[in-house]
């Protein structure tokens, strides 16, 4: 098929050259200093939970390290998911929104069972909103960073980007908070910890939405 020639020039004129676009575990990997600072923030900022000898290295710093590790690769299956044509099937999406709450769950039950600590009388609802409000301002700078790298590919479903990358900071947060939080209560953990990791996939579904929303092609 031939162009006219005034058409050709248009074209040509239009053209600008554009950088490829890494894969999503290469663009996960810019989150990683983050994820870093998350896991040793409240740690090193407050203090090690007091029965850190009991719980031993692999139910303490083993087991935050394993959540920080899948924070990240939720956040990159995100950041595939905001390829078009890229998008997660169903029984794939189901895994990555599981998986998180499920090691959850089980991370708590260790620490249960290792060093059982109660939180209870006056302090409950203290120590609750401390320990939430605390994990998701500690999720939000992945959340922010995580939803300006899934803009850039122009996501279908961006809500649904948001959510994964919410999913994950918030179970980055949750695994440097579980280190300096002293009580291993499940009704305390499975309540203020995991609502937390709740509300940071709730942020990032409404942030990413927002600002994926914005955008325009030529931005």
């Amino acid at each position: 098929m031939s162009l006219p020639f005034a058409l050709r020039e248009r074209l040509a004129s239009d053209y600008h050259a554009v950088r490829v676009l890494p894969s999503a575990w290469v663009r996960a990997l810019w989150v990683c200093p983050l994820a870093v600072l998350a896991l040793c923030a409240a740690p090193f900022w407050f203090d090690v939970r007091v029965d850190a000898a009991r719980l031993g290295w692999f139910a303490l710093w083993g087991a935050s390290a394993l959540q920080t590790i899948v924070g990240v690769a939720v956040v990159a299956a995100a950041l595939r998911e905001s390829v078009p044509g890229r998008s997660w099937s169903r029984t794939a999406l189901a895994l990555w929104l599981g998986i998180p709450f499920a090691l959850v769950v089980g991370v708590t039950i260790i620490s249960w069972q290792a060093s059982p600590i109660l939180l209870r009388g006056d302090g409950w609802w203290l120590v609750a909103g401390m320990c939430f409000s605390g994990s998701v301002a500690t999720a939000l700078p992945v959340v922010a960073l995580g939803s300006i790298l899934a803009a850039r590919a122009y996501p279908t479903r961006p809500a649904l980007a948001g959510a994964l990358i919410g999913l994950g900071a918030g179970l980055m947060a949750d695994a440097g908070w579980r280190i300096f939080c002293h009580f291993s209560e499940p009704s305390h953990v499975l309540s203020a910890h995991l609502a937390a990791v709740i509300a940071s996939s709730i942020i990032g579904a409404m942030f990413a939405g927002r600002l994926i929303g914005r955008r325009t092609p030529a931005e």
